[in-house]
């Protein structure tokens, strides 16, 4: 065993109190290697914790498996009075306080009392009673020692990572004097280095395999890491360059919800694709710039373009659109209410001929745009439908007007023109933000639409 107590005395990052009672030099350092997990299920997790009373590394599953309980002010048997407890809360931190015991001392203690003569008893209680006092206490000062040395070995790892870094340093300036200008001043940022994933996963390496790690061997990962994360917090920095530039530039505030949407502004030339390396002046005043606002000044264009397109495909919807009926032949009571219309009213027979039954799956249900002219309600309150719904709500809400009814529903709806105009203002709304016009339009009216694109688009698709 000298060989584990020379490796645990040489080792910061073991404890360096003696093994507890019962337990030697090798048991000793295995169950404080808390990285490994639980000794008895090897789970990993949070959820493991030494537990000094009973010497032994576990999750709490597996603890609970291996102890027995006693409810605080139920009577507890007398041999537990020489035996090591621990005080639990099973239920929550507002639950009833448990005794709890390992399970194979209590059944041994349970045997080994059963066996002392009664006369014997009391004696046989004081010694283990001493007994427990002191292994109770040697827990008490393991846990607060190992509480302790755990802060001690976290700050032991971040003192040498420290030291790591300030040797890094040497390396990125080398690497990165194109920038810096040789400025003498450290050229790692601490903040920067604390979001590397190689710095945190090496302060949280267990302290075994920490004891490990080196300077060359950590290096070259941590360069790495450092580059991609400056180049990622740097770009808002070429940004803002970049915006303070337009800012003096006449054109600006007349262009720039437009420059937002421009290639160049979203993707700048940055220097060796860099862009931690900051433009000149005369770099930024010839060749950025300028795009920016040729840019900006097509996408304002292209967007004028398109709402002039939008207002024309709007007027000749409303050209079609005057009535119940050519509302209904536009499709806006659903593409199988159009169809019926059509089939019925000998509107286009050439579909009438073509139709079957599997086209219901491929249709809309129509816009919520009809009244029904019968409601007195409607004369204050828009009780709308879809043209299916109202001639539902017609034969059920007026059956005393059956008859009548069903000889020409039509006579009983109207169409609600100022609704169904600020229908279609919210999808030309949509498409100029999206692309996507949420309704079917026909292929001729359809096709001034292609003919536009909005720059924005391509970075919602």
């Amino acid at each position: 065993m000298d060989i584990w107590h020379i490796s645990r005395t040489n080792t910061i990052f073991f404890p360096q109190l003696p093994p507890p009672k019962g337990l030697n030099e090798m048991e000793y350092c295995k169950i404080v290697m808390i990285e490994k997990g639980c000794q008895f299920c090897s789970e990993k997790s949070h959820n493991v914790r030494i537990y000094w009373i009973f010497r032994v590394r576990s999750c709490w599953d597996c603890l609970m498996m291996r102890v027995e309980y006693i409810q605080q002010g139920q009577s507890i048997p007398d041999f537990t009075t020489g035996l090591p407890f621990e005080t639990f809360r099973m239920h929550g931190m507002f639950g009833p306080e448990y005794k709890v015991f390992w399970k194979e001392d209590y059944r041994l203690a349970e045997i080994e009392f059963s066996k002392v003569k009664e006369n014997y008893r009391a004696n046989w209680l004081k010694e283990k009673s001493l007994e427990c006092e002191f292994l109770m206490k040697d827990a008490l000062k393991r846990g607060k020692f190992y509480q302790d040395s755990k802060e001690i070995h976290n700050q032991a790892k971040l003192n040498i990572i420290k030291s790591f870094c300030y040797q890094l340093d040497s390396s990125l300036t080398s690497e990165l004097s194109i920038y810096n200008n040789n400025n003498s001043k450290p050229i790692y940022n601490p903040y920067i280095l604390s979001l590397c994933p190689t710095f945190n996963e090496t302060i949280s390496l267990p302290n075994h395999l920490f004891a490990q790690v080196t300077f060359k061997s950590w290096k070259d990962k941590m360069i790495q890491d450092y580059r991609q994360i400056e180049m990622k917090y740097s770009i808002p920095l070429r940004y803002n360059q970049i915006y303070q530039k337009l800012l003096r530039t006449r054109l600006f505030f007349g262009l720039q919800h437009w420059i937002v949407h421009c290639e160049t502004y979203l993707s700048p030339p940055y220097i060796n694709n860099d862009p931690r390396i900051s433009w000149c002046e005369e770099f930024l005043d010839k060749y950025i710039i300028p795009k920016i606002l040729i840019e900006a000044i097509d996408c304002e264009k292209k967007a004028n373009d398109a709402k002039i397109a939008l207002r024309l495909i709007e007027n000749l919807i409303f050209q079609k659109v005057i009535n119940l009926k050519t509302a209904i032949e536009f499709g806006l009571g659903g593409d199988d209410n159009k169809l019926e219309y059509e089939i019925n009213n000998n509107v286009n027979q050439e579909i009438s001929k073509n139709y079957n039954c599997n086209n219901i799956n491929n249709i809309n249900n129509g816009l919520e745009v009809f009244r029904c002219k019968i409601c007195i309600e409607n004369t204050s309150h828009y009780l709308l439908y879809s043209y299916r719904g109202v001639k539902k709500h017609l034969q059920k809400r007026h059956s005393s007007f059956h008859e009548l009814i069903e000889k020409d529903l039509d006579d009983y709806i109207e169409l609600d023109y100022k609704i169904t105009r600020n229908y279609f203002k919210v999808y030309s709304d949509k498409w100029f933000k999206t692309g996507n016009y949420p309704y079917k339009l026909p292929d001729e009216i359809m096709q001034i639409l292609k003919n536009h694109r909005m720059p924005w688009w391509k970075n919602l698709h």
